[in-house]
């Protein structure tokens, strides 16, 4: 009987050591930085979040002020170009590759607006400063607080 324990427990050993040096294989990580039209911050949450659930991908980094996807990933499981095809997938740029024309309809408003993400716009084009159109008008006065106003006579007190 003991040395069926102890079988048990070399062999048990042996399964868990094997299966922890399969996974010092896999852990081999390597980076990507890919550029695309992302400018707003739900572009930002939606690359971040929806990226996480591609094979391989560890980490996420959206950088909106260089318009950069820095992609942390297994290597042994996925590589650049299937990143950039996820990317294109979810409604985005990915370098040279076009976004995915039903995915970009899915995407939130904001997101469809004209220069928010679409090819070819330039972030000062993305979002124009709304001012209002000039008047010519003069801006009303605002009114003064009036103080109640006095009988104009003196009224005696009847008895």
């Amino acid at each position: 009987m003991k040395n069926l324990l102890k079988t048990g427990a070399f062999l048990l050993l042996l399964v868990a050591g094997r299966s922890q040096a399969q996974d010092a294989d896999n852990s081999k990580l390597a980076s990507v930085d890919i550029h695309t039209n992302a400018v707003c911050d739900m572009c930002q949450t939606t690359i971040q979040t929806e990226m996480l659930y591609v094979k391989g991908v560890q980490a996420v980094n959206v950088d909106l002020a260089a318009n950069v996807i820095h992609v942390d990933y297994k290597a042994n499981r996925t590589d650049p170009d299937k990143l950039r095809e996820a990317v294109a997938k979810l409604g985005y740029m990915a370098d040279n590759l076009m976004p995915d024309a039903e995915a970009r309809k899915a995407l939130p408003d904001c997101c469809q607006k004209e220069g928010c993400g679409m090819p070819g716009m330039h972030k000062e084009e993305a979002a124009p400063a709304t001012a209002p159109a000039p008047t010519t008008e003069a801006p009303e006065e605002p009114l003064a607080p009036t103080a109640p106003a006095a009988p104009a006579e003196p009224v005696e007190p009847q008895p």
